[in-house]
């Protein structure tokens, strides 16, 4: 067996903590939080219907979940 590297562990981490805070700001504030998050309807309702161990499984990727946006960047509105 293979440990994962520093790095696809912090990546993991990472996604984990991502998706729990959108599902969190979703259910505070769904439209303010789309619009931060830059989300379309469709991806809001599936990240709030998510187990947490599809969380888990999603989050577990080499790959990150969020994207940067620069139009969302300080000054560019």
């Amino acid at each position: 067996m293979t440990k994962k590297s520093d790095s696809l562990q912090a990546i993991a981490a990472f996604n984990q903590s991502y998706l729990l805070l959108a599902q969190r700001m979703l259910k505070e504030d769904r439209a303010q939080a789309k619009r931060a998050l830059g989300l379309s309807d469709s991806m809001a309702t599936r990240i709030c219907s998510l187990t947490q161990a599809e969380i888990e499984i999603l989050a577990d990727s080499s790959d990150l979940i969020c994207q940067f946006r620069a139009d969302a960047a300080p000054g560019r509105a």
